[in-house]
């Protein structure tokens, strides 16, 4: 029996495009015989659960990211929450660091 090569897909959870630009992806990689892992948070996350419940699916730290309503607005809205993503990005570089070692992880394909 031949070991499938491991990719890790990781979908930004900035809204449901990111995941489901993912699915037409994790379709192709099962066609070629890789085996996708899926990785994520919130509704995205969730909706790839429930679009490949076979699949092992792990949890990364969230952005809780929120748009401003104004959209001039947007730059200081990110400006005040760059300390939660900055803390966020280091904790899911190094979960990301320990999934590849744990699970043989052989590539990525991130929009995170």
């Amino acid at each position: 029996m031949t070991l499938k090569n491991r990719i890790l897909v990781a979908p930004l959870n900035w809204g449901l495009g990111h995941a489901t630009r993912c699915i037409p992806i994790i379709n192709a990689l099962i066609k070629h015989h890789f085996e996708p892992i899926i990785a994520g948070d919130g509704e995205a996350l969730q909706l790839l659960i429930k679009e490949f419940p076979t699949l092992i699916c792990l949890e990364l730290p969230t952005y809780n990211m929120s748009y401003s309503n104004h959209g001039f607005l947007l730059k200081w809205h990110l400006l005040k929450k760059a300390p939660h993503i900055l803390k966020a990005i280091h904790k899911e570089h190094q979960l990301v660091k320990n999934i590849i070692k744990d699970y043989n992880i052989k590539g990525i394909i991130s929009d995170n």
